[in-house]
């Protein structure tokens, strides 16, 4: 059987709406989703459910093998967040048989700082610092500075194979923003005329870190249709309602805002067709 590789890949960033967009994809009768939202296969070392299959231990090639079942499909797409900032994705795909499209959905900086910080403390539990403590890792702040990864993956892929959206942009009128992607990926874009834009992954506090970590494992398990249904009976049993951000939290992101001023005017410089600075501030 010939290799099978997908033509689209979203690539980033986290908190930015990148579950959101696999499902509104994957629902599309032209397009063929990998199983899992995130493959990781290109950043093993944060794939905590799918060792399964990653480049370090199973080599390039295996990448097809994720793919297998969409065969035929106009578009053949996965969604890793993290990717981004990952050196071993953008080489990896850009040396794939035909280079995909590689989308990113980026938020404003410091909006989705706070976001990953809730997220991670309230959802995965993964933490239970003060957002002053979690600054203090200089990657955190490092992964806002979106153009320093963003030129990278244009050297591997070529500037041509990059579509950057505005997560604030995106959010305000996903029903344009996927009829436009549509047109452009050559599918129906009348599909979403009428469709569902449900928000997906939002940061929902988890009352049982155990059962999250088991229906994570079995999510790839279940049709994307299964478990539209089934989410929202699961978020009841175990969901404990959104994180609200104190005025403490509101402020010190709003003072963060200045840590990416620089880097924010360097990206809508470097790509002005996608980046509007407005919608940032």
């Amino acid at each position: 059987m010939s290799n099978v590789y997908p033509n689209l890949v979203v690539a980033g960033a986290p908190k930015c709406g990148t579950s959101s967009l696999y499902f509104w994809l994957a629902a599309h009768p032209e397009v063929a989703a990998s199983r899992e939202k995130e493959t990781f296969f290109w950043a093993p070392e944060v794939n905590r459910f799918n060792t399964r299959c990653n480049h370090l231990e199973h080599g390039d090639g295996a990448y097809a093998s994720l793919f297998a079942h969409t065969a035929g499909a106009k578009i053949r797409f996965e969604a890793t967040a993290p990717y981004i900032y990952y050196s071993d994705a953008a080489k990896g795909l850009g040396a794939l048989p035909e280079k995909p499209l590689v989308l990113f959905i980026l938020r404003e900086p410091a909006a989705r700082t706070q976001s990953q910080y809730l997220f991670e403390r309230h959802r995965t539990k993964r933490i239970n610092a003060t957002f002053a403590d979690y600054l203090k890792d200089p990657q955190i702040l490092e992964h806002g500075h979106y153009v320093r990864y963003l030129t990278e993956w244009e050297a591997e892929l070529g500037r041509d194979h990059l579509i950057i959206w505005q997560f604030e942009k995106v959010m305000r009128d996903p029903r344009s923003a996927m009829k436009s992607l549509a047109a452009q990926l050559g599918i129906d874009p009348g599909f979403y005329e009428d469709f569902d834009f449900a928000v997906r992954n939002e940061t929902v506090a988890i009352r049982s870190k155990g059962l999250h970590k088991l229906g994570l494992r079995l999510q790839s398990m279940i049709p994307l249709a299964v478990q539209d249904v089934l989410l929202p009976v699961y978020l009841k049993l175990n969901g404990a309602g959104r994180p609200k951000a104190p005025a403490e939290l509101k402020a010190q992101t709003a003072a963060l805002k200045a840590e990416f001023a620089d880097s924010n005017r360097e990206l809508a410089a470097h790509y002005p067709e996608f980046i509007d600075l407005d919608l940032w501030k």
